[in-house]
């Protein structure tokens, strides 16, 4: 059995601005992360992140897409979270993420249109304003959801990045090509 059809039918713009994407950057706490934290006895924090957001990312990597993510907060669990997943920008405790973009941009060499970003809040919207394509987790602020392309059912941390990761393998065309061997039969 295989999966012939996208799952989300978008809009024609929403197309034509995720075709060109190379890179997607995901803020971490409310879109990796439910937006808890855990603080420990030893002052130590500590965050959940779902299994499935993870391999929706693995997914996007598999087929050359690259993935980054911005942080406001700093997180030791963030930085094993992102090593696991193969992820090697990783930028934390930054308040001004228009700053760690434009670092993203020099370091790969592309530009707007080629970037997408996720968010769930005001801190995120200096980043959406730019890039070719953003998105924000279901359960993002309020304020957030006019300047996301488009607004994932999932709430942040339970399912929004693999929804978003999803759609845009599938409006690339990559949906099958990175999914055959798990719809192969033995």
């Amino acid at each position: 059995m295989r999966l012939e059809t996208p799952l989300v039918q978008v809009s024609e713009e929403i197309r034509r601005r995720i075709l060109p994407l190379k890179l997607l950057i995901f803020d971490v706490d409310g879109v990796l992360t439910d937006g808890d934290i855990t603080y420990h006895d030893d002052g130590s924090e500590s965050k959940t992140f779902d299994v499935k957001d993870g391999h929706g990312i693995k997914l996007l990597q598999r087929t050359g897409l690259d993935v980054a993510l911005i942080s406001g907060r700093y997180c030791a669990s963030v930085e094993h979270r992102a090593k696991g997943l193969g992820i090697e920008r990783v930028y934390q405790g930054i308040h001004r993420k228009v700053e760690a973009y434009e670092q993203i941009k020099a370091d790969t060499g592309l530009d707007d249109p080629q970037i997408g970003y996720v968010g769930d809040d005001l801190i995120d919207i200096p980043v959406m304003r730019r890039v070719g394509f953003s998105a924000c987790v279901g359960d993002a602020s309020p304020h957030v959801k006019p300047f996301a392309h488009y607004v994932a059912q999932s709430p942040g941390g339970k399912g929004a990045a693999r929804e978003i990761c999803e759609l845009v393998l599938q409006v690339q065309g990559r949906w099958e090509q990175v999914t055959a061997r798990y719809f192969q039969e033995d």
